[in-house]
């Protein structure tokens, strides 16, 4: 009797280890199912907004084409294209979208879609932080510090990269602070920490 006792308890034991699920049949899926079909989905989202990107950038929404300057440059909703990239951050740029002029410099720059520019580059990221891109004013800020793609400007530089670090981008704060222009009394990054801790 002692050893029926025993028996039974092992096995409700071993039939509690097992999961919910798994007790009533059902097979619970793998990390690698699950991702993949977020994969799909994501595929399948990002196709959908590729074609409306593609639509409304016809019609001049340069909102549009920036956003589908990005999708072709990090490949979302299909393949990776730098040219297309190029090609539809040029044409928001030409309608004055701050971010899509930074886009098309950072390309120029790197020479991906079209040979590399130094100097059309720096002009882009000019124009692109007087239509107030922070991002644009940042990266102008170090080319003219360095004198890369013009004349080299230290203090217009380091005036750049400060207002930019200022509007707490924070590229800017760690660039200053390589470069060795970094403002010792400057509490901004105090204030960036402070954000980081809130959110």
């Amino acid at each position: 009797m002692r050893t029926l006792a025993i028996a039974l308890s092992a096995v409700a034991m071993s039939v509690a280890a097992l999961p919910a699920i798994a007790q009533y049949g059902q097979v619970e899926r793998t990390q690698a199912e699950i991702a993949l079909e977020e994969a799909s989905a994501n595929l399948k989202e990002n196709r959908a907004k590729r074609t409306e990107a593609i639509r409304a950038c016809g019609t001049n929404d340069y909102q549009a084409c920036f956003e589908l300057g990005d999708m072709y440059r990090r490949g979302l909703g299909g393949l990776q294209d730098y040219e297309k990239a190029a090609e539809n951050y040029r044409k928001a740029c030409n309608g004055s979208h701050a971010e899509a002029c930074s886009g098309l410099a950072y390309l120029t720059l790197q020479g991906r879609g079209m040979d590399v520019d130094h100097v059309q580059a720096r002009g882009l990221y000019d124009k692109s932080c007087d239509l107030g891109d922070v991002s644009g004013c940042a990266a102008l800020g170090n080319m003219v510090y360095t004198g890369q793609g013009g004349r080299k400007n230290v203090p217009e530089g380091t005036r750049l990269l400060q207002e930019s670090c200022d509007r707490e981008y924070e590229w800017a704060c760690e660039r200053l602070s390589t470069l060795g222009a970094y403002q010792p009394d400057d509490y901004t990054w105090e204030r960036l920490e402070d954000v980081k801790r809130r959110y």
